[in-house]
């Protein structure tokens, strides 16, 4: 009796193992972060459960995200993929091993999502699918979004665009290269997001992340590069063309930090009335390019550099190009300058110190930019129901299975698939994943993601539902 007993509980343990998924589901990968209602279930729509960080993603299973949630998933390959609203995804088979043998198959029912691949991809150049109703996606070591569209896409990019236009009228610069986490903060400390083409405005203060740096350009076509940990404040800005340029002005603070800037036309044809302000030192310019490094003393926060100072923290200046007064001390081309503190005199360097020479964030100057549309709006984008892929780094080829029409696209492209079978190029990527809300699995602040008119992070913590 007693051993029956015990067969039949652990008959009894097993057959719930099974239901369950744990016995036969092949983990594949894990949740690294999940805010909202996050489902998984079987194929056959058994076992549903919620789950979140930490919960394990298994072949076979499909993974669902509510209307307003999103998850982070990190795969055995080290690929990273963000889950967005409203999606449905499955991991069919995935094979993560460092040779040509290495496969993976992803399928994605509905919704949309954000990936860098992994090595899979950069062992087995045709190894890496995802299968949607429209079409199949081949990846190459890349870094890409998918999203199928119904009337929601249209209905996103409509309002996209048009606050893009509205915005361009009272933008003062835009940024035109990112790379990293960059924020902007306004004089009500909202805060938000920049990507490529964001407009940046009066009162703005620019904030840079970690290995992070951005590249905008003013209306004036001045133009700056912000340096990782850097706060910038375009104080102001006021320049109505060329023909008025005399009368126009431009004042910013570089609050921490570091810059590479280049002067427009306020500077060429008025330049009393451009000025660049630190907590030690304005500067002064006469058509110029230089570079500012501001720490310590200098920074509004004490803030220092991870990079060695010749002579410890403070204002430095480098001038690649014309000249500028730092205070009373005159730095002209091929020269440095440096300033303590507020009360210390400025002095000529010796030498460009390296830290300025060996500068890994580009001249302001050398991004290729059409700087006379920068500011124009472009036209209304329709966007059809179908599936639409746009690409940061790496080559993705869209192929429809039935009549094999095909289209590869790279960095800056995006291509689409509708349901009659046609894939085309689209002449550039559709404002809706261009300036999508959630971030990349690689360049995730969970601050700055709004949701519903909430960031997380606000104060009004009751508008947050988070599954951990």
């Amino acid at each position: 009796m007693k051993t029956l007993s015990t067969t039949l509980l652990i008959s009894g343990l097993i057959t719930g193992l099974i239901l369950s998924g744990t016995v036969s589901a092949k983990q594949v990968g894990q949740i690294k972060y999940a805010r909202g209602a996050i489902t998984v279930q079987n194929e056959d729509g058994s076992d549903a459960r919620l789950i979140g960080k930490g919960g394990a993603v298994n072949e076979g299973q499909i993974l669902k995200t509510g209307p307003k949630s999103f998850a982070i998933i990190s795969m055995d390959d080290d690929t990273k993929m963000t889950i967005r609203p409203r999606t449905s995804f499955a991991v069919e088979k995935y094979n993560a091993q460092r040779s040509n043998k290495a496969s993976a198959l992803l399928r994605l029912f509905r919704g949309g999502l954000r990936a860098v691949t992994g090595y899979i991809s950069k062992f087995n150049n045709n190894g890496y699918k995802i299968k949607t109703s429209v079409a199949t996606i081949g990846i190459r070591g890349t870094k890409f979004d998918a999203r199928i569209c119904e009337k929601d896409c249209n209905e996103e990019n409509q309002k996209i665009e048009k606050k893009s236009k509205d915005e361009s009228v009272k933008a003062v610069a835009k940024v035109v290269f990112k790379r990293g986490e960059i924020q902007a903060e306004n004089f009500k400390d909202d805060l938000r997001n920049l990507k490529t083409r964001s407009s940046v405005f009066e009162g703005d203060t620019i904030m840079t992340g970690e290995d992070s740096y951005a590249v905008m350009v003013f209306r004036d076509k001045s133009r700056v590069s912000l340096q990782e940990l850097t706060n910038f404040r375009i104080d102001e800005l006021r320049y109505k063309g060329k023909k008025a340029a005399k009368g126009a002005s431009a004042l910013f603070s570089l609050l921490r930090g570091g810059l590479r800037t280049v002067t427009g036309l306020i500077g060429r044809l008025n330049p009393k009335s451009y000025r660049m302000r630190t907590s030690v030192a304005t500067i002064g310019i006469r058509g110029t390019g230089y570079d500012l490094m501001c720490t310590g003393a200098c920074a509004v926060d004490g803030s220092r550099s991870k990079t060695p100072l010749p002579r410890g923290d403070g204002l430095y200046s480098s001038v690649w190009d014309g000249s500028i007064a730092m205070g009373e001390l005159p730095v002209g081309t091929n020269q440095a300058g440096f300033q303590r503190t507020t009360t210390a005199k400025p002095v000529r360097l010796p030498v460009v110190p390296a830290f300025f020479k060996n500068n890994p964030v580009p001249k302001p100057n050398t991004i290729k930019v059409d700087e006379d549309t920068l500011f124009t709006a472009s036209a209304t984008q329709d966007v059809p129901p179908g599936l639409y892929v746009s690409v940061k780094e790496g080559k993705v080829t869209v192929n429809n299975d039935t009549t094999n029409e095909f289209v590869q696209i790279t960095k800056g492209q995006a291509a689409y698939a509708g349901a009659q079978g046609r894939v085309a190029q689209l002449p550039r990527i559709p404002a809706f994943q261009a300036q999508d809300i959630f971030p990349t699995p690689d360049n995730f602040s969970a601050r700055a993601v709004n949701i519903g008119g909430t960031a997380i992070g606000d104060k009004d913590a009751s508008a947050i539902c988070e599954v951990k």
